[in-house]
């Protein structure tokens, strides 16, 4: 009776090993997909300035009369 014990105690151990690999799995998919999110975002903010800066006019005058 105690094999068998042991064997079911094996399985159910097995199975929880599998079900976190799978909440692991699924939270490092989340966070590869805030990061790209992240980095996407700061390319368009790059990109973004170097638009602002290719515009005539952009950054020639001082406004120093308030």
């Amino acid at each position: 009776m105690a094999s068998v014990d042991g064997i079911a105690a094996q399985a159910t151990a097995i199975q929880q090993s599998q079900v976190q690999n799978q909440i692991d799995i699924a939270v490092a998919k989340k966070s590869l997909d805030a990061q790209k999110l992240q980095g996407d975002a700061a390319v368009q903010l790059i990109e973004s300035a170097a638009r602002i800066s290719k515009s005539p006019g952009t950054g020639n005058l001082i406004n120093t009369t308030g």
